[in-house]
């Protein structure tokens, strides 16, 4: 049996279109968690969204399609045709900025953060949720398996993914916690549906088998796993133009750390309302140029293929 999934986010090289900036406040957890900073290439003065453009056109199919449908694309010797039937479905499902879809673009990067920094790979993507789990009326985001070592033991963490892009950060925090209050009241259901539809999307049957054994209730089993949240926070920077260019990154860097500083009791403080202690965060923010704008421009331009991959 496999002692942890295989990530499915395989297209694209995250790290030269996020950059990664110091996050030095320290965050007090009840459990466990982290809080990590990000933001795009920075170009006379303005954040340049192209090259993220380009990065979730090529990891369409990763993120709509399961191991299993993938596979079975690779088999027919259809791969290169991913992209286009990914987008297909997506265009389908709703389209761009449709949130509860798939197609919202909070939804896609929630996914890529979960996989790239968090290395919890999907068992399920907003856009699997909502096409073949729609009769669950499931809330999250994203449904992801976090395994790490604890004494010398696997322990896994079934993560719920959920995610808010609008221009204030304060807000897209409420809209984020929002959702994760309502999916720790339906957790159960949550569960239940990853019961019901995981073990078909496995493209393996050792992972497969990982999976009924940490999922399926068992009094014998050694695997066992708690809930977490994955929390994706998208907002406008809201920093003018009117500076220097070699200092402009420096500048919105220090921003941003000032902005999180100001929200980390807020976040707490959330998670003390909700009763979410017990629960680990694992939060990922991103600045915008515009959030509401940028955030149905960037999809309707990856829906249609309006990117440049040269």
């Amino acid at each position: 049996m496999a002692e942890a999934l295989s990530k499915t986010l395989t297209h694209g090289d995250f790290d030269s279109v996020f950059q990664e900036v110091q996050q030095p406040e320290t965050v007090s957890w009840t459990t466990e968690g982290e809080l990590r900073l990000f933001h795009l290439v920075i170009r006379n003065n303005k954040i340049n969204v192209e090259d993220l453009k380009a990065y979730l056109y090529m990891s369409m199919g990763d993120y709509v399609f399961s191991r299993a449908k993938l596979e079975k694309f690779s088999q027919a010797g259809n791969r290169d045709a991913v992209v286009s039937q990914a987008l297909r479905v997506i265009k389908k499902n709703g389209g761009a900025d449709v949130q509860g879809t798939g197609g919202e673009l909070g939804e896609v990067l929630n996914y890529t953060f979960m996989e790239e920094k968090l290395h919890a790979p999907k068992l399920m993507s907003r856009v699997e949720i909502s096409t073949d789990g729609k009769q669950y009326d499931s809330i999250a985001d994203s449904i992801h398996l976090l395994t790490s070592g604890v004494s010398g033991r696997p322990y896994h963490q079934v993560v719920f993914g959920s995610s808010n892009i609008v221009g204030d950060l304060g807000y897209a925090i409420d809209g984020a916690f929002e959702k994760i209050c309502r999916i720790e009241q339906h957790e159960v259901q949550e569960i239940h549906m990853a019961n019901q539809l995981i073990f078909e999307r496995m493209a393996t049957d050792e992972e497969a088998a990982l999976v009924k054994d940490i999922l399926v209730p068992n009094p014998s089993k050694t695997n066992r796993y708690n809930t977490s949240y994955g929390v994706f926070l998208g907002y406008t920077l809201g920093l003018g133009k009117d500076y220097p260019v070699h200092e402009y990154e420096e500048l919105a860097e220090q921003k941003m750390q000032a902005d999180i500083k100001r929200y980390i009791p807020y976040i707490l403080q959330k998670i003390q309302d909700c009763g979410l202690g017990m629960h680990s965060f694992y939060i990922y923010v991103l600045p915008f140029n515009d959030a509401e704008e940028e955030k149905k421009s960037i999809m309707e331009a990856v829906l249609e293929g309006d990117v440049d991959l040269i």
